[in-house]
């Protein structure tokens, strides 16, 4: 699958031939077509796998408070996204309309983490109120990781993480506007709190990135 990913991440599915996939692959064209059926199969179970990955990267360690292990599993998550940008840009945070069968994949996917996340945390991933905000924290978080990757802004990843994490939360907050009864203050304080301060020479550590990219603006 990592030779189907590699250029679908890097292609417009029209542009993608399976005589390419077979030939990255190493293996024989019919190959393909038996197990998957068509380039439609192939693709489907490409979406399929990236999206087990995102799942593996939140599999909380119960041993870790749940703001480090949280924590620990965004950037997880992050990291290979920066590594396989066009995987990111082109199918992970491509949107709804890049493909809407693929999309529904990664919405699975998602909705598996954010149950994981919330009930680390302590709190009741069934509630409506919650869910509402939920997504919208998964919407700011997959658009930040996007214009992070996409404008080369030379950032560092453990600063991008803190970032997410307090967009993250300040979504997940407004869950009480719609829930009055819903207390979600202390887990998402525990959170909220850097694993230390973060300095000066922290806020402005750079990313390698390719010559010409761009720094934030003061």
């Amino acid at each position: 699958m990592s030779a189907a990913v590699e250029l679908f991440a890097s292609l417009d599915y029209e542009k993608v031939a399976v005589a390419d996939i077979a030939a990255n692959a190493g293996v024989a064209h019919g190959l393909l077509f038996h197990h998957f059926g068509n380039k439609r199969g192939i693709y489907l179970e490409a979406m399929s796998s990236t999206a087990a990955h995102m799942i593996s990267a939140f599999e909380l360690d119960p041993d870790l408070e749940p703001a480090v292990s949280i924590r620990a599993a965004l950037t997880t998550h992050v990291e290979y996204l920066a590594e396989h940008r066009g995987l990111a840009l082109r199918l992970v945070l491509g949107g709804r309309g890049a493909d809407p069968e693929a999309w529904a994949v990664f919405e699975q996917a998602r909705d598996q983490v954010v149950r994981a996340i919330a009930v680390r945390l302590g709190l009741d991933p069934d509630n409506m109120a919650l869910r509402f905000a939920s997504k919208a924290a998964v919407r700011a978080v997959d658009e930040g990781t996007a214009q992070w990757l996409e404008l080369d802004v030379d950032v560092s990843t453990e600063l991008i993480v803190e970032w997410l994490i307090a967009v993250a939360v300040a979504c997940v907050r407004t869950a009480s506007i719609l829930d009055p009864s819903l207390e979600v203050g202390d887990s998402l304080d525990t959170l909220a709190k850097p694993p230390r301060q973060l300095s000066a020479d922290d806020r402005s550590m750079r990313r390698t990135m390719p010559e010409g990219s761009k720094s934030l603006p003061e």
